[in-house]
C-alpha cells in the first residue's frame, strides 16, 4: 500500500497499483473516474475547516498578524483537524476492515503535494499504528522532507489515537469498569 497526490496519477504503474481515490469529492473534481473509498476522507467537517484555513492565510497576507501568530494558528487548526478526523472519521472504522477493502496493491489518492500537510499521511499513520505495516509515498520513498512531513502527521495521529484511548480508559474506571 502506497499514498500519493491527483497530481501524480500518471506515474502510477495501474498494473501494480490500484489509485483510490480518499478525497470528498472522489476525485471528480480533477477527473478521476477510477475506485473510491468516501469513508476514508474529511468530508463531514473539510469545508469548514478550509474556510478557517483561508481566513488564517489571508489575515497574514493582509500583515493582520505576524508569521509567529500565523504559525501559532495554523498549528492550532491542524490539530483541531486532526482530532476531529479521528473522531469523526477514523475513530469508527475497523482498520481490518479498511485495509481489506483497499487491498495491498492501493494507492491512496487525494490533492495536496506530498509536503504539505494531508489527511492521506494521517490514513496512513493510523493503518501503520494498527496494522503494524508501513505506507509510504510512492515516488518518494527516499525524499527527507516528504518522510519528515509523513512521519510527523503520523506521529500526530497516533498522539490523538493514544489521548482517545487514555481518556475511554479512565471513564471506564470512574464507571468501575475496565476497558
Amino acid at each position: 500500500m502506497k499514498t500519493s497526490y491527483y497530481a501524480n496519477l500518471k506515474n502510477i504503474d495501474k498494473a501494480k497499483f490500484t489509485p483510490i481515490a480518499i478525497s470528498g469529492d472522489c476525485g471528480k473534481l480533477v477527473g478521476f473516474e477510477g475506485v473510491a473509498l468516501r469513508e476514508l476522507s474529511p468530508y463531514p467537517f473539510f469545508k469548514k475547516w478550509k474556510t478557517i484555513d483561508d481566513k488564517i492565510d489571508d489575515m497574514y497576507d493582509a500583515g493582520e498578524i505576524s508569521l509567529n501568530e500565523y504559525c501559532d494558528y495554523k498549528n492550532l487548526n491542524q490539530n483541531s483537524y486532526i482530532k476531529q478526523f479521528y473522531q469523526k472519521v477514523l475513530k469508527k472504522l475497523d482498520p481490518h476492515e479498511v485495509y481489506s477493502k483497499l487491498g495491498d496493491d492501493a494507492v491512496l489518492l487525494c490533492f495536496e503535494k506530498p509536503t504539505d500537510f494531508c489527511h492521506r499521511f494521517l490514513v496512513a499513520g493510523w493503518l501503520e499504528y494498527n496494522l503494524n505495516i508501513e505506507v509510504n509515498e510512492l515516488g518518494y520513498e527516499n525524499d527527507k522532507q516528504v518522510q519528515e512531513n509523513r512521519a510527523k502527521l503520523k506521529s500526530k495521529i497516533i498522539n490523538e489515537i493514544e489521548k482517545d484511548r487514555m481518556t475511554n480508559n479512565i471513564k471506564g474506571e470512574e464507571n468501575g469498569k475496565e476497558n
